[in-house]
């Protein structure tokens, strides 16, 4: 990141104090391939599959760990013991409710097992 890039996201985040932390995001649309293991056979689908990691916030004070991709990627997996993904795309998601709020990692794609 350059200086006057880090110095802008500093600034919207000083204008942007209150209900929520300043973090920059990074997304992926239409990953080819993710696998879980080393078998490179090709698998049987299982359809569309989506996963989560999130944080709550209530009064705007954070709780918990922030949202990890890893931990979205386990919670896709947890049903299925998916192999791999293909078609895999990250994007955040949450809401703000003044009170409580939710901030979410997702990751979708199609499984593999």
């Amino acid at each position: 990141m350059s200086t006057a890039t880090a110095a802008l996201v500093g600034l919207a985040c000083v204008a942007g104090l209150g209900a929520s932390a300043c973090t920059t995001y990074q997304y992926a649309k239409d990953v080819k391939m993710v696998s879980f293991d080393d078998n490179v056979t090709q698998g049987h689908s299982v359809g569309p599959v989506r996963g989560e990691d999130c944080q709550s916030f209530v009064l705007g004070y954070p709780i918990g760990e922030n949202p990890t991709l890893d931990q979205a990627f386990a919670d896709a997996r947890k049903e299925s013991r998916l192999r791999y993904m293909n078609n895999v795309s990250t994007d955040y998601a949450g809401f703000n409710a003044v009170v409580y709020g939710k901030r979410c990692m997702v990751v979708k794609g199609t499984g593999y097992r």
